[in-house]
């Protein structure tokens, strides 16, 4: 089924490549464009822009627990909206809302980016807040938590396409459950894990711009399978598929 879900949605994207094509194939402007630049329009690139710009971008993380964790409840894709907003001085405010309605998770915080002709590089610090809300199959249960995510990112831009490599820690500075009313506070701060991402950004259409990558976490818990919280220190790596559309 993941597999099915993971081919259904590279064909959605694709065939949304080949309309958006079809629609501008009579217009030979476009085919010889040389003013687009991805640099102008991409979001992942951790390049210095001007203060005072938004970008934004949508996506779908399709997640793979591991077997440890496997839970009929997990098995669909996260929906995931991002937006980054540009300060003065290379710095900028990036934030996003990751969300499966039982699952949820919201991350915002300062980054500083540097760029050398192709090349660029951002340094970057966010709170997350994590909500798990359960209702279903037995479950009475709502989590709540808070972790720190500083992060490193390397980019490269060429003209039609960027290559970003991106690595993350999660620190888990607090947990709660409630459960019937009943809430247990897991005050313990500890290491959740780190991830490795790598993407790849392509011009789609006009100045539309789409994002695949594959991102490799190894932790503790995800917020995905929450009710499968960790019983002791044992990590699992965890492959994520992310497909996105920039605005």
């Amino acid at each position: 089924m993941r597999a099915f879900r993971f081919c259904f949605i590279v064909l959605i994207l694709v065939a949304n490549n080949f309309i958006v094509s079809a629609d501008s194939a009579t217009d030979p402007v476009e085919e010889n464009d040389t003013t687009f630049h991805i640099r102008d329009h991409s979001f992942l690139l951790p390049q210095a822009l001007p203060a005072g710009h938004y970008r934004h971008a949508i996506a779908l993380y399709a997640i793979v627990p591991p077997r440890d964790w496997t839970l009929d409840i997990v098995k669909a894709p996260m929906f995931n909206y991002s937006g980054k907003y540009t300060l003065p001085k290379n710095f900028s405010l990036q934030g996003g809302i990751s969300s499966i309605i039982v699952s949820t998770r919201i991350n915002a915080g300062p980054f500083w980016s540097y760029s050398h002709k192709n090349f660029h590089t951002a340094v970057g610090y966010q709170v997350a807040f994590n909500l798990g809300y359960l209702s279903q199959f037995g479950f009475s249960t709502t989590l709540t938590g808070w972790e720190q995510q500083p992060s490193l990112t390397f980019g490269y831009s060429f003209d039609k396409t960027a290559v970003i490599l991106r690595g993350d820690l999660y620190y888990t500075t607090a947990i709660n459950v409630s459960e019937g009313g009943h809430i247990v506070k897991f005050n313990d701060q500890f290491l959740n894990g780190y991830s490795f991402t790598a993407s790849f950004e392509q011009r789609l259409h006009a100045n539309r711009v789409m994002s695949l990558g594959l991102q490799m976490d190894y932790f503790r818990y995800h917020i995905i399978a929450w009710p499968a919280l960790p019983v002791n220190s044992y990590r699992y790596w965890i492959p994520e598929f992310h497909f996105g559309l920039n605005f």
